[in-house]
């Protein structure tokens, strides 16, 4: 781990994501920097979304918000757990936890952050072209 890790999240874990005991674990874990911003396809999984990489030529965003890791260690332990993510078997995984580049939206700066990427198959699950989860589907 270096001695600045961020974390990038677009789901269930957002602040403002209803009554959510699992983004407290991110609360006590991390400081809030602000919205943020990456390439990205998101799909609707099931209650929850997933992003993966976009394609050569393709250009898609997804939004959510950055974190800057107080205990990066405690804090993956429970969201690899959450995020059904085995670093031993990363092929089985329902996500990997990967690097990304990702825009803080309030000054443009790129960083680079932990992404959970959906690690299964998508041609079955609805695409979300805006990659805004709360306000694209959950209302």
């Amino acid at each position: 781990m270096t001695e600045n890790e961020y974390l990038f999240v677009y789901g269930t874990l957002l602040s403002d994501y209803g009554d959510n005991e699992s983004h407290a674990w991110v609360d006590k874990h991390a400081v809030y920097l602000g919205k943020a911003k990456m390439d990205g396809k998101m799909y609707m999984v099931d209650y929850y979304p997933g992003i993966v990489p976009c394609g050569k030529g393709e250009k898609y965003c997804v939004k959510g918000e950055l974190y800057k890791l107080k205990e990066p260690e405690e804090l993956f332990g429970f969201l690899d757990r959450y995020e059904e993510y085995n670093p031993i078997d990363p092929v089985h995984s329902e996500y990997v936890r990967k690097q990304a580049k990702v825009e803080l939206i309030s000054d443009g700066k790129i960083y680079d952050a932990w992404v959970y990427y959906f690690n299964q198959p998508v041609d079955d699950l609805e695409f979300m072209p805006k990659g805004d989860f709360l306000n694209e589907y959950h209302k």
